[in-house]
């Protein structure tokens, strides 16, 4: 059996890399044991394959083999960047198989808009039916990763697939399929539960208000009364406490939101017939976006209450964010994961550089058991020390009175490396915004301090512009490629332990501190992954908490060996 394995990565090589192609150390030798442990019934295996290790070609040999099997698959992606990584090999090496992104990301060549707003949408046409269907960006996409015998889908996509499109479909695109394989596995519980996590905020009402005010003017239908109910609840929502009264009141928005189902189903008839040929005026799109809006926090509404119903009102989070914006999580992930993720799967691969202690990883996605294959690091770290300063704590209860030496010590470092780029984790807005306030001036130019996600783009971007900037906040943890010259120094002001104001993180960690622990681990192990992302590469990290000693003291496998060894304290 290994012996026929070998021949066919043999032809896999050959056919799709050339006779230059050399295999990394590893590499091969992790597709023989993913495809063994598939022949002996295993129906798990964990894929532990640091940066640099190139785990992306090990899922696309594995799923070739296993295609050659007449076995079909998908394989998931956490970001759109990762997923167009995986699509830059697929031409790169000639493999036909088919992406499918999140419908807003084509636009609709009939009208330009996004394909949410394209024309078969706002005029409720069967797609297949209309002229631009063979040469539509989204349909094209779409229907080839069906055909593919391997499709490439971010979680998102598929969970959508899998959990609601199958089940009204007479003959679904995207069926379970014999395998899966997961990127980034270390982020699939947070990403089930945030897909089945409700949120309410300003900006909530002012949607709702104004479909309410579009459906009313154009005489589609009156829903004051039923705004003011929803408007009603929502405050609701925000002054109980009692678990079984805000299920009651979240049964209640959920009935009122499908009230609009109505004129939802009536505006689309109404646009193909009082605009059959030119396009509809933008408050009639504005409207049908808002449609859109309307049926996925219904759908969001809905599930959670399924949940809940299911399990307990016990299990309700309520997990307020600032004054005027409300979510609500489920503690029962075990249900959540088996009922929406780990029943479709088939035969899976879970693949991340940052599995920590595997057994922690697979308790938190409420499975028993799996084959773990560790492949070591081929970096050389010897350029890239981890700087441990272990004397001061960082602790909420410790934080203010070694705020001074913290700055100091920032100021130090950024003189030491005052020629390079660098980072800065700070594990809060807050603490990001008293270190620069704290710094010199000759720093704070150099410091690149953002707010949200969008203000993070925009000075990434200035980061890999420019020379000798530092970009400083909470949330640069995971997703960054900044490799070489584009960050030569890392700091960690804080071990980016999960805030406990959250009253998610809070509540999980009274019933499973291990949890806790492990989350932090994942965050620092994903910090130090983003400035050395080549064999060649390297970059100085310093870590200034003394909270790490602990972490490693109770946790000492969950860290891989290069990291330890990378470990020089400073007294």
């Amino acid at each position: 059996m290994i012996e026929q394995l070998e021949e066919k990565l043999e032809e896999f090589r050959v056919t799709f890399f050339g006779n230059d192609f050399k295999w990394r150390k590893g590499q091969k030798e992790a597709v023989i044991e993913i495809i063994d442990a598939y022949n002996k019934g295993i129906k798990i295996v964990i894929l532990d394959a640091p940066v640099g290790s190139g785990k992306s070609i090990v899922a696309i040999a594995v799923s070739w083999i296993l295609n050659k099997e007449k076995k079909k698959g998908y394989i998931l992606a956490s970001e759109i960047s990762l997923q167009e990584q995986y699509e830059k090999d697929f031409e790169k090496f000639n493999f036909n198989w088919g992406s499918i992104k999140g419908i807003d990301n084509y636009l609709c060549i009939d009208n330009m808009e996004k394909n949410s707003l394209g024309t078969c949408r706002i005029r409720n046409k069967n797609p297949r039916k209309m002229s631009c269907y063979s040469s539509c960006p989204y349909f094209s996409a779409r229907d080839q990763a069906a055909d593919s015998p391997t499709a490439l889908l971010n979680y998102a996509y598929w969970i959508i697939m899998m959990n609601y499109v199958n089940k009204t479909a007479e003959d679904p695109l995207f069926p379970p399929r014999d395998f899966t394989i997961c990127d980034e596995g270390h982020k699939l519980l947070d990403i089930v539960q945030n897909h089945y996590s409700p949120r309410f905020d300003d900006k909530t009402l002012e949607k709702l208000e104004k479909l309410s005010d579009f459906f009313r003017i154009y005489k589609i239908k009156n829903y004051s009364k039923t705004y003011i109910e929803i408007k009603l609840n929502i405050k609701k929502l925000f002054d109980t406490e009692n678990q079984d009264l805000l299920h009651k009141i979240l049964l209640e928005i959920e009935e009122s939101l499908e009230e609009y189902f109505y004129a939802i189903e009536k505006l689309k008839k109404k646009v193909d017939e009082e605009y059959p040929e030119e396009e509809p005026p933008k408050e009639w799109k504005e409207a049908l976006r808002l449609s859109d809006w309307l049926k996925d926090i219904h759908c969001k509404v809905e599930d959670f209450n399924k949940i809940i119903d299911q399990t307990s009102t016990r299990n309700i989070v309520k997990n307020p964010s600032g004054e005027n914006e409300l979510t609500f999580n489920c503690l029962e992930e075990s249900y959540m994961m088996h009922n929406y993720f780990h029943r479709w799967t088939g035969f899976t691969i879970l693949m991340s550089a940052t599995f920590a202690d595997p057994s922690d990883y697979l308790r938190s996605i409420a499975l028993k058991s799996a084959k773990y294959i560790k492949m070591d690091s081929q970096f050389d770290f010897s350029k890239s020390p981890i700087y441990f300063y272990n004397k001061r704590r960082m602790s909420y209860k410790e934080i203010d009175k070694n705020l001074p030496w913290m700055y100091q010590k920032i100021d130090e470092i950024l003189e030491k490396h005052k020629n390079e780029s660098g980072i800065i984790h700070t594990a809060s807005y807050n603490l990001a915004l008293k270190i620069h306030e704290n710094l010199p001036i000759r720093h704070k130019k150099r410091i690149l301090v953002y707010s949200g996600t969008e203000e993070k783009r925009k000075v990434l971007e200035i980061l890999k512009r420019s020379k000798n900037k530092v970009l400083m906040g909470p949330s640069l943890l995971e997703g960054l490629d900044l490799k070489d010259k584009w960050s030569r120094f890392a700091i960690f002001a804080k071990v980016p332990y999960l805030s406990l104001s959250d009253r998610f993180v809070a509540t999980k960690l009274k019933i499973d501190p291990e949890w806790y622990r492990w989350k932090a681990i994942i965050h620092v192990l994903q910090g130090t992954g983003r400035t050395v992302r080549s064999e060649t590469d390297w970059a100085i990290t310093y870590i200034l908490d003394a909270s790490l000693a602990d972490l490693i003291h109770h946790n000492r496998k969950a860290f891989p060996p290069e990291f330890i060894q990378r470990l020089q304290i400073i007294e």
